[in-house]
């Protein structure tokens, strides 16, 4: 049994390195995802409110290493952001959703989902 535990801790070691960490404004989520999904649309909702500064939205967002892109033209809102997480046989997803005019935040909304195999 002794000589196995070094090779338990490389193996712990190994599989935590593969794990992704939440983007920052994603941390301390409750686990249970039907609680967790509307608290990070509030958090959100709370950090860039109608009316804020998208400049400043782009800033913290690419801070915080999210994708930006353009939405779809069928999409409600006209950008959104992702930040994707590997887990161990699950990828967990946070998407922030927005459209602006005039640089203004108009309308705002935080997702959070997840894909297990």
């Amino acid at each position: 049994m002794r000589r196995n535990i070094p090779l338990v801790i490389f193996t712990l070691l190994c599989v935590s390195a593969c794990v992704d960490s939440p983007p920052e404004i994603g941390s301390s989520l409750p686990r249970d995802f039907q609680q967790a999904r509307p608290d990070f649309d509030q958090r959100v909702k709370e950090l860039f409110p109608v009316g804020s500064d998208e400049t400043r939205l782009l800033a913290e967002l690419r801070r915080q290493h999210f994708a930006i892109s353009r939405a779809a033209d069928t999409s409600h809102y006209s950008n959104s952001a992702t930040y994707e997480a590997h887990q161990f046989v699950c990828d967990l997803l946070w998407t922030i959703s927005w459209s602006a005019d005039a640089g203004r935040i108009k309308e705002i909304a935080g997702e959070y989902r997840n894909f297990c195999l």
